[in-house]
């Protein structure tokens, strides 16, 4: 049997990354993929942008895949809110 996840809809404006710090109070740094594609070359090209996110109860670890909403600017780098953890690191 294959389980499949209902389609998810992103509000306006989310992103999807991995945490890849977590050692501040109530904020995490998100780093999110992003591709495009080279016609010429017929290459797919990475890039890659760190956000800080607000994590209010602390829940996010590292390696965690997480969706990150905008929100009002809360501090000088930060104007992202975790909306949810879409995967645990470690788990399938």
């Amino acid at each position: 049997d294959l389980i499949h996840a209902p389609p998810r809809k992103l509000p306006r404006g989310a992103l999807v990354g991995r945490v890849v710090s977590d050692k501040m109070q109530k904020t995490v740094s998100i780093e999110v993929d992003r591709y495009r594609m080279i016609p010429k070359l017929r290459v797919r090209r990475r890039y890659t942008r760190k956000f800080m996110a607000h994590d209010e109860e602390e829940l996010c670890r590292m390696g965690d895949l997480v969706m990150i909403v905008p929100c009002q600017r809360l501090s000088r780098r930060k104007h992202f809110m975790v909306r949810e953890i879409i995967r645990a690191k470690g788990v399938l």
